[in-house]
């Protein structure tokens, strides 16, 4: 992404920051009118109702939990009116929470995709690390590489730290060390 359009990102988010919490301080705003009525009606008829208590003023939440990832996407016209107009008839109230939605449901809508997908992929794992072992035996046959004194510990299936478990399946063959708990991978 180049500098420029990092920019009309940002611009963009901070615009819709500022439009969600600009709705949620008229939101306030309509709250505290009620309020004040209460409060005056209260007063006037000579009791102090002390259960009635101004409403908090709203603050930015961090995302829900399951929700802490942050993805920018460019999205149409017809789509972004779609989503407006679920926030407009109260489905949602931001945005972010409608797309959230709309992605969980594709997801699930279109699990058989990603089924074929994660199998297909398995495979290719497969076939990259019988590949990266086959040209690591060359180079150890032609004497391009020195030959290893000890051997990485390597699942039939797939390779875990056998301290953490993290996946390690996408890192180079030849690491020594797990790099997310720090736990020797190689035969004592």
């Amino acid at each position: 992404m180049d500098p420029e359009e990092s920019k009309d990102l940002y611009k963009e988010s901070l615009k819709g920051w500022k439009e969600g919490y600009k709705k949620a301080l008229e939101e306030w705003r309509g709250k505290l009118k009620d309020w004040t009525s209460q409060v005056r009606s209260s007063v006037s008829e000579g009791s102090a109702d002390v259960t009635v208590h101004i409403p908090p003023i709203p603050i930015f939440h961090p995302a829900p939990a399951g929700r802490s990832n942050v993805v920018a996407s460019r999205i149409g016209d017809e789509e972004l009116r779609l989503i407006d107009m679920m926030i407009e008839a109260g489905l949602f109230s931001t945005r972010s929470e409608a797309v959230a939605y709309l992605v969980a449901e594709g997801v699930k809508a279109r699990k058989d995709i990603f089924d074929k997908v994660s199998s297909a992929l398995e495979e290719i794992r497969k076939i990259k690390r019988k590949a990266e072992e086959q040209v690591e035996k060359l180079r150890r046959e032609t004497g391009l590489a020195e030959q290893k004194e000890v051997e990485i510990e390597v699942e039939a299936q797939e390779r875990k730290c056998p301290k953490c478990g993290r996946d390690l399946d996408d890192l180079p063959e030849d690491i020594a060390l797990c790099p997310y708990c720090g736990t020797n991978l190689r035969k004592p």
